[in-house]
């Protein structure tokens, strides 16, 4: 099933649509939103919730780094690979993996290609992006 991208998206939506798993960004340390709706899933992207240096992850760490990202994103592989749906809240998680590259580059670049391949991967299927056969 597929990946669909979305820049703004309310609790509501979350509570309706109860098969759709939502991707948030969020922390060691749980969600930023303090969403708590079943279908919610975390996307890791630092150590803490705030803007402070200290709570982005660093380059130093960066195995460590990619093992919580590649747990996450596996979840969300799972899902999909169960012909589940997957929303993406990409105005949420990019503007933390932007914030991110200042401060550990390489594992910024494993996230944002990560979430990248999984949007290639299961992108949908009949919209603006699929590729006419000629």
């Amino acid at each position: 099933m597929p990946v669909i991208t979305l820049v703004d998206m309310s609790k509501r939506d979350m509570i309706v649509n109860q098969t759709v798993m939502f991707v948030v960004s969020s922390t060691d340390k749980g969600t930023f939103n303090s969403i708590n709706v079943s279908n919610v899933v975390g996307l890791r992207v630092k150590a803490a919730p705030s803007q402070e240096v200290e709570a982005y992850w660093k380059d130093d760490t960066y195995e460590v780094n990619l093992q919580k990202i590649d747990e996450d994103i596996k979840i969300v592989e799972q899902h999909l690979n169960n012909n589940g749906v997957v929303v993406l809240y990409e105005i949420d998680i990019f503007s933390e993996i932007t914030r991110l590259e200042k401060y550990a580059p390489k594992t910024f670049d494993h996230l944002f290609n990560s979430v990248q391949n999984l949007k290639n991967k299961y992108s949908p299927k009949g919209f603006y992006n699929e590729q006419k056969e000629t």
